[in-house]
């Protein structure tokens, strides 16, 4: 998601400039959702929706480097959401788009959080791990960690470097809007984000591979992309080019 801007260790081993995240423009990725259309739109419609599904049974959510706030405001149904970020124009954006919905969105850090607003029932990081050298990541999830209630639900999503996404992500610095070349300097494979989930506590950490072909599909319909979404449930086990991690906090 968008709105650190640390970053001066790549994943291949080196050395970046830090990423200016307010490059992007305000609601980028979340006009992209909301086009409802397309290759990309659909990426993050069922990337989404998986996360969400995750969430089920689960009210009171943080989600950290929540963006222009999609989650939040497109899976509001059954929760009370937080979102937080670090930049300012993301979050202002959230807050004009989705204000309404009862979502509220803080330009803040997981401890900064006012703390009427916790603890809360399950915390979300929806592709942001990816954009943190190691050190921060740590401090991130320590962070939310503090905030969520014993028992709670982490969730987190991240690019599967043990797929095909390295050949993806190097397309889309080639042909895309946004280029991920300085973007991503924290690359993980499931084994790795196990023992990330490990290494902070968690109970029964694991990592699920998802999203194989099915958005790819859109091109040609978006029915048709939910169809194969349908289909390859068992391929994306294996060839899934996101990651899904989960864990629970000890009680």
């Amino acid at each position: 998601m968008i709105g650190v801007s640390q970053g001066p260790a790549s994943h291949r081993g080196e050395p970046q400039e830090p990423f200016d995240y307010e490059s992007i423009p305000a609601g980028y990725y979340d006009e992209a959702f909301q086009r409802g259309r397309g290759v990309q739109s659909k990426w993050h419609h069922l990337k989404f929706a998986r996360v969400a599904r995750e969430l089920e049974g689960y009210r009171r959510v943080l989600d950290v480097g929540c963006g222009p706030g999609t989650l939040a405001g497109n899976f509001a149904s059954g929760h009370d959401w937080v979102g937080t970020d670090l930049s300012p124009r993301q979050i202002a954006y959230a807050e004009q788009r989705y204000g309404s919905t009862g979502a509220r969105f803080y330009r803040a850090t997981p401890a900064a959080v006012p703390a009427p607003e916790g603890p809360f029932d399950a915390v979300t990081m929806i592709e942001l791990i990816e954009h943190l050298p190691p050190d921060v990541v740590d401090e991130t999830i320590a962070e939310a960690l503090e905030r969520l209630r014993p028992g709670g639900k982490f969730v987190v999503t991240t690019p599967n470097y043990r797929s095909a996404w390295p050949a993806l992500e190097a397309a889309v610095n080639r042909l895309g809007d946004v280029s991920y070349s300085f973007q991503h300097v924290n690359g993980f494979a499931p084994g790795r984000l196990v023992a990330l989930l490990e290494r902070h506590g968690l109970v029964a950490p694991k990592a699920e591979r998802f999203l194989c072909l099915a958005p790819f599909a859109a091109a040609v319909g978006w029915q048709a992309a939910d169809r194969v979404a349908r289909l390859e449930r068992g391929i994306e086990r294996r060839f899934g080019m996101l990651l899904l991690g989960s864990g629970r906090k000890r009680d």
